[in-house]
């Protein structure tokens, strides 16, 4: 049974959501009027207009909704304010920018359904409206009813949304044949969409992280005990993170050594938090389990062919990042289950050690990847 302050907390935030629609609306509605000058548009222009406001709005609803729902708990006070900023960042540009890739999408399919429709000021302004009002209501309930295994299925669509976006509109049509990082070379609006897509990945991770943490620290594993082994999933998923936003940070075309580094760090990391989350976590549900083992065969066959010429080195990223970010949200909701309402009290007393260790990890790798690639940039 729900709790009596259940439904007055969603039905403020349900009120959030509609005042940041109705907001957003009027905003698409004037910025259009004012960029169309009462002229008739074809669609791409639409889309020149619509998807800056959809991100924006989206952006100011998300960190609006989030900060109002996470002010005060548990999650916000066990945070450094440091941490807190990248928590917002990383998170709103996770949101607003699937909304935006979902939006650009749209427009994409219209044009080619729709050869040759033009739109006047008028309707161009209601459809704008209309998206940044229905991206701004979505996103506002998300940000005020995020738990863990809501952002890791945000950063998942997130992350195949920004890729595939980066693969659609890479200047080399042969990038495949070498390796998803060749996306992520010179400065074109395909490698900037994949690595910045990738940073923000990483800082989402590292977010997750917390996350994952406070639904550990709830849980009891086997006889009510507390589940041994939460700190060491807690480090590895930051170290991923971090290791990801150095990926993007450092493409492979300005340093193939710390670029590989990298990118050996983040899938050593996933591979020792798929061996280790079932051993150390216990009491996750044997369904879960099994899946993992599935899970772990199939990287392993897909190293198997790929050693054996069958698949190339693309393939097999491409597999390997698949069921990583699919076991990711498994382990994310059997890690939500079976949490103890009576524990959270406790959470709020756990030493913050872990996460001021892990945001000296975060520091540190990331301060290093900035200037190697100021200092790169500079040469």
């Amino acid at each position: 049974m729900s709790s009596p302050t259940q439904h007055p907390r969603t039905s403020r935030m349900e009120s959030l959501a509609i005042a940041a629609a109705i907001g957003s609306a009027v905003i698409g509605f004037i910025v259009t009027l004012i960029a169309q000058r009462g002229q008739l548009a074809p669609l791409t222009a639409v889309a020149a207009v619509a998807l800056p406001v959809v991100a924006a709005t989206g952006a100011a609803a998300f960190i609006w909704a989030y900060v109002r729902h996470a002010d005060g708990g548990v999650r916000w006070r066990m945070r450094h304010p440091l941490r807190r900023v990248l928590d917002v960042i990383g998170l709103t540009l996770t949101g607003s920018g699937v909304a935006a890739l979902l939006v650009a999408s749209m427009f994409e399919v219209s044009r080619l359904a729709f050869i040759g429709l033009e739109l006047n000021a008028f309707a161009a302004a209601v459809l704008v409206a209309g998206l940044a009002a229905a991206c701004s209501y979505a996103l506002a309930l998300i940000a005020g009813q995020l738990t863990t295994s809501t952002l890791a299925t945000l950063l998942a669509l997130f992350l195949v949304a920004g890729v595939f976006t980066s693969m659609l509109t890479a200047d080399d049509p042969q990038w495949w044949q070498r390796n998803f990082s060749a996306l992520g070379m010179a400065a074109t609006t395909s490698s900037y969409a994949f690595n910045v897509t990738i940073v923000v990945a990483g800082l989402v991770i590292v977010t997750l992280s917390d996350y994952l943490t406070i639904d550990l620290l709830a849980r009891r594993g086997p006889g009510g005990r507390n589940l041994q082994g939460i700190t060491v999933i807690r480090v590895i998923l930051a170290i991923v993170g971090v290791a990801l936003s150095g990926l993007g940070l450092i493409s492979v075309d300005v340093s193939v050594l710390a670029h590989n580094t990298f990118s050996i760090t983040a899938m050593l990391g996933f591979s020792a938090l798929i061996v280790l989350a079932p051993i150390l976590l216990k009491g996750l549900s044997p369904a879960f389990i099994v899946a993992t083992i599935i899970f772990g065969a199939l990287i392993v066959i897909g190293g198997v062919f790929f050693a054996l010429g069958y698949l190339n080195l693309t393939a097999l990223e491409l597999i390997a990042v698949l069921v990583i970010f699919t076991w990711l949200i498994l382990f994310t909701r059997n890690a939500s289950y079976g949490r103890s309402a009576d524990v959270v009290v406790e959470v709020v007393s756990e030493p913050r050690e872990h996460t001021r260790g892990a945001l000296r990890i975060t520091a540190v790798v990331a301060a290093f990847a900035a200037g190697f690639a100021s200092g790169r940039l500079r040469r």
